[in-house]
């Protein structure tokens, strides 16, 4: 019988004693035979590894009576149990997958952003990507995600892309969807009102990237949970590509890599400047809904948001002796290091012409975003190569604005999440969740991005980028993100763990963005008469 307690050892103890109370309840009543439960910490773990999960497969319990029945004696019982065993730690037990692998499969298609994936895939992806690669679809309800499908695809040679089912409620489907793929791009949202690390989880343990459009605080700190996860397993998990989180960023990298090459100097301030121009879409319906889940959230999520180093990048306040400034709680003397009054959330929220550059500025609603995503892409830079873009770096982000428009912004506040959907309504430009605008009414559509650094000695350098509307271009950015981590991950300096888009693709993530067709220009400012989409 000892022989038996060695073979369980090497071959299910290290995942056993964090699964199935049922099953550790019957092993442990062998002499020889001692099980320790814990309680299962990732999101899979605490869906699938549980008695009730292993109560459903039959021929396994059937094994385990046996057990009981022979008292621990019947070498065959033992056989039959241990397959039935394996065959449940691989989940193969109830798997339908069918053995396919694509290059990319995109989950949460039957959505708004769902079809601006179509769109995407079909007007540039198919025809400017140098790979040929293949793709599938999948949703939650099939025939959902067949109806766009079939109406943006109908006539087309991918008319009949594969769908798969999935849902996050069903472990097993979230494993098969990530053995489907390569790399997992997600767009069901609003990603902090699902259960979406439960794909994260299933994509660490079976090696496959993902990439997602979230521009939630809350979002990012769930997934940055399973970082560990994701780098045993070398599985790159990119929350944020999308315009907002992963453009603003990249720029950064760009100008910081420039600044080095040029000067030998790290970057002291970087400053996004964003404007936009034709037709005006609105919010989307899963964006007004993000919104208001992110007004709604509980306080600490609240406070979680509020806190200009929520994920992480944290550069305190020095003193002229060098000293840490410190902030001292009143009724606990809890003492804390104080941030720089320059990478407060007030700098970002008034309006005002820039010191650097002379520009007129408002707030920007992805500011409070992008900040927080460049600082902790810049520690992670700094903790991965050394190689930060500046370790004394301030990043801001605001809305440019014309001469013109300067005195009409200081008056307007901007509407709030209460009072938005009544704006949107009157102006005709309001969607249900699920819902937006058709790309032919943003045809003439485009967003800008101009960004001003300046170095730790003093040089200056300019970058900037025109793309079409904003919905495409999150498109875009999660696209060329999923096909970056399929084509170029072997060249990739960092190939695992939670990161942002921008450190994990750098400059192969860049070449793509531009091969798509996106405008980028570095060392100067587009003019006025270069602000007009990019053909898509």
């Amino acid at each position: 019988f000892s022989a038996k307690v060695e073979v369980f050892d090497f071959s299910f103890k290290g995942r056993l004693h964090r699964c199935m109370a049922a099953a550790l309840d019957v092993l442990n009543r062998f002499e020889g035979l001692q099980f320790s439960s814990e309680t299962p910490t990732s999101p899979l773990e605490k869906k699938y590894f549980n008695g009730e999960m292993l109560a459903k497969y039959e021929p396994c319990m059937e094994a385990l009576q046996r057990i009981i029945a022979s008292e621990g004696e019947d070498e065959d019982v033992w056989e039959t149990f241990e397959v039935c065993f394996d065959k449940f730690l691989d989940f193969s037990w109830c798997s339908t997958w069918d053995g396919m692998k694509y290059d990319i499969v995109v989950y949460g298609v039957s959505g708004y952003t769902g079809y601006l994936m179509l769109q995407y895939l079909k007007c540039t992806a198919l025809k400017k990507t140098q790979e040929t690669f293949t793709f599938a679809f999948a949703g939650r309800t099939v025939s959902k995600v067949k109806e766009l499908r079939d109406r943006e695809f109908a006539g087309t040679p991918w008319a009949e892309t594969p769908i798969i089912q999935a849902s996050f409620d069903d472990p097993v489907s979230m494993i098969d969807l990530a053995k489907s793929a390569h790399v997992v791009i997600n767009v069901a949202g609003p990603y902090m009102l699902v259960q979406g690390e439960v794909l994260i989880d299933a994509c660490c343990h079976c090696g496959t990237d993902y990439v997602d459009v979230s521009g939630e605080i809350p979002w990012t700190l769930r997934a940055m949970e399973l970082h560990e996860h994701a780098k045993r397993h070398r599985a790159c998990i990119i929350p944020s590509a999308a315009m907002a989180g992963a453009f603003p960023d990249l720029l950064t990298l760009l100008c910081a890599r420039k600044m080095q090459e040029d000067h030998g100097e790290e970057l002291r301030r970087a400053i996004t400047y964003c404007r936009g121009g034709g037709a005006a879409a609105g919010a989307s319906g899963g964006t007004l809904a993000t919104r208001a889940a992110m007004s709604g959230a509980s306080d600490e999520v609240r406070k979680a948001m509020a806190d200009p180093f929520s994920l992480g990048g944290f550069i305190p306040e020095m003193d002229r002796n060098g000293v840490k400034q410190v902030s001292i709680q009143h009724g606990t003397g809890k003492v804390t290091p104080k941030g720089r009054k320059e990478d407060m959330d007030a700098v970002l929220s008034k309006v005002s012409q820039c010191p650097h550059t002379g520009v007129w500025r408002a707030p920007w609603v992805y500011a409070y975003f992008d900040t927080r995503i460049v600082r902790r892409s810049n520690e992670l830079l700094a903790n991965l190569e050394n190689r930060p873009y500046g370790m004394n770096l301030t990043y801001q982000e605001f809305m440019m604005l014309p001469p013109e428009a300067t005195m009409q912004a200081a008056k307007d506040t901007g509407p709030s999440v209460s009072n938005e959907k009544e704006t949107l309504e009157q102006q005709g430009k309001y969607y249900a969740q699920g819902e937006g605008p058709r790309l032919e009414e943003l045809s003439d559509a485009w967003i800008a991005l101009f960004q001003w650094c300046e170095s730790t000695g003093g040089h200056q350098v300019r970058c900037s980028m025109v793309g079409c509307d904003g919905y495409y271009e999150t498109a875009r950015a999660a696209v060329e993100m999923a096909l970056t981590l399929r084509f170029d991950k072997a060249a990739l300096p960092h190939k695992g763990g939670v990161m942002n888009a921008a450190p994990c693709g750098q400059t192969w993530y860049a070449k793509r963005l531009i091969n798509s067709g996106i405008k980028f220009r570095m060392g100067s400012w587009f003019e006025e008469s270069d602000l007009c989409p990019p053909d898509r």
